[in-house]
Formats: C-alpha cells, structure tokens, sequence
C-alpha cells in the first residue's frame, strides 16, 4: 500500500474508532444526569421567571459536566464522572464561562463587520466561526483561553483531524435534526407523575442533552485517540503505562544488582547466583531480565558471574533467533576469556557456525579449541570435527 493511501486509510480507522464514545453519555451518572437535567430545565420553564435561577443552576451544571466529562476521557478513562461539588464550583471550572465568552466575542465583531461586508457575508463567517466550536473546546483543553482565540491554532487542529472532526459535526447535526423530527412523531401525552410536561419536549431535551454530552465525549476522545498529531498528553495512556511499568522494573533490577554484588562481593558465589534463580523463576520475561542482568554484571571488574549469566543468556537468544545478538555475547565473552564457552555443545557448535558464515573465523577456532574435552556429547564432536577441518582450509 502506498505511503499517502495507507495515511489515508490510518486517519479513517482513527475517525471510526472514536464513534466508540458515542455511548459513554448512555452509561451510568451520565444517563440519570440527561434524565433528570431535562425533567428540571422543562420544570422551570414552566415556572417563568421563578424558574429563571433553577433553569440558570441546571444549564450551568450541565455545561459544567461535559467539560468533566471531556477531560475524562481525553485522559483515556472510558467511565463517565459523577457530578460533583468540585465540577460545579465556580472557582474549579471556568470553560464553560471561556467558551461563551469567545462565542460571544466573536459574534460582536462580526456583528460590527456588516456595514461593511453586508448582511451574507456575515451570516456566512458565523457559519464558519460555529463549525470551529469543537475546535476552540479541543484548544481550551490543550492549551488554555488565550489560545483558543488564535484562528490559526482552530484551524490547524480540524486539519491535522479532518475525519474525527467532520464525525463530530455529524453528530451535532444528527441531534437537532432528530430533535425535531421527533417532536412530529411523538403523541402529545403529558408524562407522567409530571407536571404539564410533554412528552415530545422531554425526549427533545434528552436527544439534544445526550448530543452535546456525546460530542464532549467525542472531542476526548479524539484528543485521546489522536494525541499524537495533536500534541496532547493525556494522563493515562498506554505509553506512560509502560513507561511506569519499566521504570518500576528498572527500580527492581536495580535492588537486585544491588543484592547480587554484595553477595558476590562477600564471596557468597552461590548465594548470589540463587538470588538469581529466584528472580528468573518468578520473572514474566527472564530473557529480557537475563540480558539486563548480564549487561550490568559486563561492567564489573569481577567478569566471572557475566561469563556465567552468558553462559545462561547464549541460549535463550539462540531459541528466539536472536543470533547475531548471541555471537556478539559470546566475542565479548571470549575477549575477556579466550577459554570461554555455552553450557552446551550444540549452542556452541550453532555459535562457531554463525562465526563462520559471518566470515570470522577467530572466534569460531576459539570456539573449537578445547571441545572435546569439554564437552562429552559423541554427535556434538563428530560435528565439531567436521567444523574444524572446514576452516582448516
């Protein structure tokens, strides 16, 4: 595939991959916060301007829970948040705030661009200024208020993800276009237990509360998916997952190190190699912590244990078909000690074979010197007999 068909095809899986967010706002704290949130904001509709402070704490709280939501999500937790005492408090949470006020800003300049411009144009870049409201709530999350006033900054991020982006705007249009439609199909029937409350304008508030939740949801998470085109570091990522976990591992091997040399400083040869043993036995990856053992153990001035963890290390990289990481093993060995050898004839004769096929005929006669008093394998001397004759020539 093409390097440009194959970004192509990248960025559309990307696209796809976040409509898994879609259902986030139907779990949970979420769904009883859409049910409840529209019961109330209807309530006070009905209670004119005495509803007026309810409907203002319901619309506040709920601008307050998509933000937290979005955060959530961008930082790859796929659980909605329940609403709290600190996402509604004022001093916590003043996007909402931010981005109102950057719609607001720019619906005022534009406003006093049409005696110039006229009346279309204008119409036209409000258009245009809506389409980039994701966009600002991506830059506000990212890099703070003051950013998201930079058209630059907007347009950069609906470039850098085109697909997600028009995935989020389909959903906005979806929303009210279901909205409406559903206030025609739906009876006319009050709900019950309520009071004077349609059941139309109920499950339009829903759809349209659902939508601006499902698009925050979106917005993560495609700040989540697409962190690396956008710059962005969420907190909970697989990469500092396993970047935590190798510094947690590094800080164990470094202990053990630790261990095994004052063991093996103190002459206690078999208690430092036990000590070993164990680690390897309980290890998940003992090929990747032998080699890391091995490398530590290469810088000390005392080379006998890193001649016997290579020893362990030979055949283990030989199974995974790590062979030129093997021979490097055993040339590094063998320039410390030229009587160096495997535990086993077969790895050895595999090593003076992969010597030979590289052109290094040094290391593999210092492999045969001593073989058959080493090893007592009748098959592994024929072998290696045969081998001794062909560089003989």
């Amino acid at each position: 595939m093409p390097p440009s068909r194959a970004r192509d095809y990248s960025r559309g899986m990307h696209a796809m991959e976040t409509l898994k967010y879609l259902l986030i706002p139907l779990r949970g704290a979420s769904i009883v916060l859409i049910v409840l949130f529209s019961f109330l904001l209807l309530l006070a509709g009905r209670g004119g301007l005495m509803g007026l402070p309810l409907a203002l704490i319901v619309v506040s709280w709920f601008f307050k829970y998509g933000f937290a939501l979005l955060d959530k999500v961008a930082d790859g937790v796929n659980e909605p948040p329940v609403l709290s005492y600190e996402m509604v408090n004022p001093a916590n949470e003043s996007r909402p705030l931010g981005l109102v006020a950057v719609v607001g800003l720019f619906y005022l300049l534009t406003g006093l661009l049409q005696p110039t411009l006229g009346a279309e144009a204008v119409t036209s870049l409000r258009a245009i200024g809506l389409l980039l409201v994701p966009a600002i709530v991506m830059t506000q999350v990212m890099d703070g208020f003051f950013e998201s006033l930079n058209p630059l900054k907007l347009l950069q991020i609906v470039v850098r993800v085109p697909g997600s982006y028009l995935l989020i705007l389909a959903l906005l249009a979806g929303a009210w276009w279901l909205a409406a439609a559903l206030v025609t199909w739906l009876p006319m029937a009050e709900l019950p237990f309520a009071i004077s409350i349609p059941m139309p304008d109920m499950v339009r508030v829903m759809i349209l509360m659902y939508a601006w939740l499902a698009s925050f949801a979106m917005i993560g998470g495609v700040l989540y998916v697409r962190r690396a085109e956008l710059g962005f570091e969420p907190s909970h990522t697989p990469e500092r997952a396993a970047a935590k976990e190798e510094r947690e591992r590094q800080r164990e091997i470094d202990q053990l190190i630790d261990r095994i040399f004052a063991e093996w400083r103190g002459g206690a040869y078999g208690n430092a190699w036990r000590t070993i043993e164990r680690h390897l036995s309980s290890s998940p990856r003992p090929s990747e912590e032998l080699q890391v053992l091995f490398q530590r153990a290469s810088q000390w001035p005392d080379q006998r244990l890193a001649h016997r963890l290579a020893q362990e290390l030979i055949p283990h990289l030989l199974a995974a078909r790590r062979t030129g990481d093997a021979l490097n093993v055993a040339r590094a060995q063998l320039k410390a000690d030229v009587k160096f050898k495997p535990l086993k004839g077969e790895d050895t004769i595999k090593l003076i074979e992969l010597a030979r096929d590289a052109g290094d005929r040094r290391v593999a006669r210092l492999l045969l010197a001593g073989f058959d008093e080493r090893y007592e394998d009748d098959v592994t001397r024929r072998i290696a007999g045969q081998l001794a004759q062909q560089l003989e020539r």
